[in-house]
């Protein structure tokens, strides 16, 4: 089954030079055509998915806006290439004639919002999502075009190939446009570390992947562990082990559960590997640290 979607359009004045070419699969629709805009020329579009317009010659002579209310005449230049949310209508108009070709891409939301996440990170992919987006294109941004158009109008590969350079696609033609705020600090906020103690302590201590951590404050897995690092000084998974050990110390000092159980409580695989997590860390092993603090505490 193809991408499902709803698309509205209307035009005045724009006339299509060579028949639409399209090619439809689960996550997605590509359609490419060659078209030619009067002076005056004009139109509206709206779609229930998000959709990227990648154009191949000048377009500044046409403006665009949001919105059906707003005349576009009074809108802003159409760049090279335009990110549109889901349910967000956009108008044209042609302040001069000329003939363009043009590139149409259509997602499933949720795909394109998992394939981002795992680069950008959840808060940027929301700020993506939540905004129209202009941008003047790249190099790249014209050969993965011309290859898209290729397998659209003569498709030599499946579906995932054709969803992957689609994917290619938009991370280069929206590139300039990802926030980078967090990577130029390159350290996480105080936010976002108390976020991280407050998801391991609800954890009860147990461990979390590299990929929950990251979700959990909205970045990307490979740039997390570097700004993590730059923030803390250690690894992910030293800064757990640390705290996991912390935690052991505690249920040591504090209750009667013995070795083993503290083990299996802080999700340990066996007592012999916490045992030897916690001497690399402490210097003792579980058993000797114990009584060595509860000797001092009787003194």
């Amino acid at each position: 089954m193809g991408l499902l979607q709803n698309f509205e359009g209307r035009t005045e004045g724009i006339e299509k030079t060579v028949p639409p070419r399209w090619r439809c699969c689960a996550r997605m629709l590509g359609i490419h055509w060659r078209a030619k805009g009067q002076p005056g020329a004009n139109g509206s579009y709206w779609s229930d998915v998000p959709r990227l317009m990648v154009f191949l010659d000048d377009m500044s002579f046409v403006r665009i806006s949001e919105g059906y209310e707003i005349s576009a005449r009074h809108g802003f230049p159409l760049p090279m290439v335009l990110f549109v949310p889901a349910g967000v209508p956009i108008s044209s108009y042609f302040d001069a004639g000329s003939e363009f070709m043009h590139l149409d891409l259509h997602f499933d939301a949720a795909w394109l919002r998992q394939f981002l996440t795992s680069s950008l990170g959840e808060h940027a992919v929301d700020d993506i999502f939540g905004r129209t987006i202009g941008t003047e294109g790249s190099a790249q941004v014209e050969a993965l075009a011309h290859l898209l158009m290729e397998e659209i109008s003569e498709p030599a590969h499946d579906d995932l190939y054709f969803e992957s350079l689609a994917g290619a696609m938009v991370m280069a033609a929206l590139a300039p446009a990802f926030p980078m705020q967090k990577r130029r600090s390159g350290r996480l906020t105080g936010h976002q570390m108390r976020k991280l103690e407050r998801g391991f302590d609800q954890r009860g201590g147990q461990r979390m992947s590299i990929a929950e951590m990251a979700q959990l404050v909205g970045l990307s897995e490979s740039w997390f562990s570097h700004v993590f690092k730059s923030t803390t000084g250690m690894t992910p998974v030293r800064w757990q082990k640390d705290r996991r050990i912390g935690n052991a110390q505690m249920l040591l000092r504090e209750s009667d559960l013995s070795v083993a159980e503290v083990a299996a409580r802080l999700g340990f695989s066996d007592q012999s590997h916490f045992t030897k997590v916690f001497r690399d860390v402490v210097g003792h092993t579980p058993a000797s640290w114990r009584r060595l603090v509860l000797y001092r505490l009787e003194e």
